[in-house]
């Protein structure tokens, strides 16, 4: 997994999430930060291995403050795509079209075919 995390986040995104993963616990940033969820983090390992960015194109990743991850990065057209992996699937915006999604865990794959042909 971490091979293919730093080849499709680099290694500045594999660093973020090492992080993530291993030092922030409960009560980070303005102390009501959760520490990473086990399943979010499953999620995205699913989306991640099923998703082929093109070359031009490096994810930013966050840890949001309800513990779960955030993939972000510009389309084709120079707007943001995000998706939000949770304990329970995940959830994406595409702002060039104004759409927003929600995906069960078992759709992780083809939801990332969908936002990397948008």
């Amino acid at each position: 997994l971490e091979e293919m995390v730093i080849t499709k986040l680099g290694a500045r995104g594999w660093g973020r999430l090492y992080h993530f993963r291993h030092f922030y616990s409960a009560g980070w940033g303005d102390r009501s930060g959760k520490p990473l969820s086990p399943r979010a983090l499953a999620i995205f390992y699913r989306f991640l291995e099923a998703a082929k960015f093109p070359q031009t194109i490096t994810p930013s990743i966050f840890l949001t403050e309800a513990g779960t991850l955030e993939l972000c990065w510009e389309g084709a057209q120079g707007k943001s795509i995000q998706v939000e992996f949770k304990p329970t699937g995940l959830e994406y915006f595409i702002e060039s079209k104004n759409i927003e999604g929600i995906a069960t865990p078992e759709q992780a794959a083809d939801v990332a075919s969908q936002l990397l042909n948008v």
